[in-house]
């Protein structure tokens, strides 16, 4: 059985202005009260609202004063719902869904979505474009792709477009090999390079050979490279050069006299060691090397304040002409550098006197993430042994190319040789008793020749002469 509902407010001072229209919804069952009243509060706003509670009042209330009572009878429930404007608003929808589809249908065949042509040959991939009704244009440009074969498109594979419009098609120039430019006067070897499309940097050096020969190039003669790479040339500046003096172990006064004398300009630098102050303990650029005469040669001069040097002791074996070297350090445990990113772990291991050996591997870890080594963490190893460590190609790697070979270079002619081929680099030092290969690489991870994918990282180790 229905409960009689409290009046809301505005009901009930209606009915305060009627109250023959409050006695006879009095008498009204329960359930027709709550129809009456649910009807109201589903007026749409406050004059809607209003309205509604002047129409139940209207209802309650005889229509003429000579109406008998026996001839009134009592209001029926609220007048239904009228949701004539609802139809209207799905009739426009169906109007305009119809309008909407005749518009898509009518236009698809004026529609083509791109192809994927990357990969294709030049001539494949613009017939398989001209099939779906767009033209194409062709632009060449390096890359480590083969030559003739599609690198990129645009716009990109899937996107729609009317028909008649272009496709850009990038098409790969390959790899060149870099022609041998010794020998040549300076504007031959400029003009070859960049009828080749590759970018030239001259570099002035002292030589005893003509002015505007080319006596050395970086990359060397037969190094394959992309177009615009750019090749640096030594062009002889037709002056005598100088040959740096050996200034380790003098006195600072002793080594910039004897570098002032062959016309070379020493700069000094203090450095801690334990060799007696103001004692030379390093040089750069070496002894022997050929310079420009005004040259600057770097001298580092001990504070006498340091840790002691590690010697190395070499001793005659009885059953070879050869010598060994052995170092005063013991052992090491090798580090766990599985999980670190591949910087980080190169350098924990060359810290420790370690040579750590790169091998890029497919794995779904993230790209230049180290996924496995070799030996295991803990293993006891002498000083200079290798490590193997497994680095992540990640799950989409580049097309692969060869690592040159800068094994020699100094740091900055072997980074730009990396970049130029491709590759991302970083550097770490390496200690080395021996003063000519201060401040060369010694060493690269991966080693020069392997394949990798284009855009990994390249190692190099530089030396670091110790005194």
């Amino acid at each position: 059985m229905a409960t009689r509902r409290e009046l809301p407010a505005d009901v009930a001072a209606a009915f305060d202005r009627a109250p023959e229209g409050r006695d006879r919804f009095a008498a009204l069952p329960a359930d027709q009260q709550a129809a009456w009243l649910d009807w109201i509060d589903r007026a749409r706003g406050r004059r809607a609202r209003a309205g509604r509670i002047d129409e139940l009042i209207r209802r309650l209330l005889p229509s003429s004063a000579a109406v008998t009572e026996e001839e009134v009878a009592e209001p029926a429930g609220p007048p239904p719902e009228r949701y004539w404007w609802l139809w209207l608003v799905l009739l426009l929808l169906l109007v305009v869904g119809g309008l909407l589809g005749w518009y898509f249908l009518s236009r698809g065949s004026d529609k083509a979505v791109v192809p994927n042509v990357i990969g294709l040959r030049e001539q494949q991939a613009a017939i398989k474009i001209h099939d779906q009704g767009l033209d194409v244009l062709a632009r060449t440009a390096p890359s480590n792709r083969p030559p003739n074969v599609v690198f990129a498109e645009k716009p990109g594979p899937g996107t729609q477009l009317g028909k008649g419009q272009t496709v850009t098609i990038f098409v790969s120039s390959g790899r060149l090999a870099v022609p041998n430019l010794v020998g040549l006067q300076e504007q031959q070897a400029v003009q070859k390079l960049q009828t080749l499309g590759f970018k030239v940097a001259v570099k002035r050096v002292a030589s005893t050979h003509p002015k505007g020969i080319v006596i050395d190039q970086e990359p060397t003669a037969g190094v394959t490279a992309v177009s615009g790479t750019t090749v640096t040339i030594s062009v002889s500046s037709g002056v005598k050069p100088v040959v740096v003096p050996r200034v380790v172990g003098q006195t600072q006064g002793d080594a910039v006299q004897a570098l002032t004398k062959v016309g070379l300009e020493p700069v000094l630098q203090n450095v801690p060691s334990d060799k007696p102050a103001g004692t030379v303990v390093g040089q750069k650029p070496p002894a022997g090397k050929e310079v420009d005469k005004g040259s600057k040669v770097t001298v580092n001069v001990s504070t006498g304040t340091g840790p002691a040097t590690t010697t190395s002791t070499t001793t005659a074996t009885t059953t070879t002409t050869a010598s060994t070297t052995t170092t005063a350090a013991g052992p090491v445990r090798v580090p766990r550098v599985a999980g670190l990113a591949q910087t980080p772990a190169l350098r924990r291991l060359n810290t420790l006197g370690l040579h750590p050996t790169v091998v890029y591997v497919r794995s779904s870890q993230p790209a230049n993430r180290v996924v496995s080594q070799s030996p295991a963490q803990g293993t006891t190893l002498r000083r200079g042994s290798s490590v193997r460590v497994n680095v992540s190609t990640g799950p989409n790697p580049q097309p692969n190319a060869s690592v040159p070979n800068v094994a020699g270079q100094d740091q900055a002619a072997a980074v730009q040789s990396l970049r130029d081929a491709g590759f991302k680099v970083a550097v770490l030092n390496r200690p080395t008793a021996d003063q000519s290969k201060d401040g060369l690489v010694v060493e690269e991870q991966p080693h020069a020749g392997s394949s990798i994918p284009g855009g990994s990282q390249v190692t190099i180790f530089v030396g670091r002469f110790t005194g």
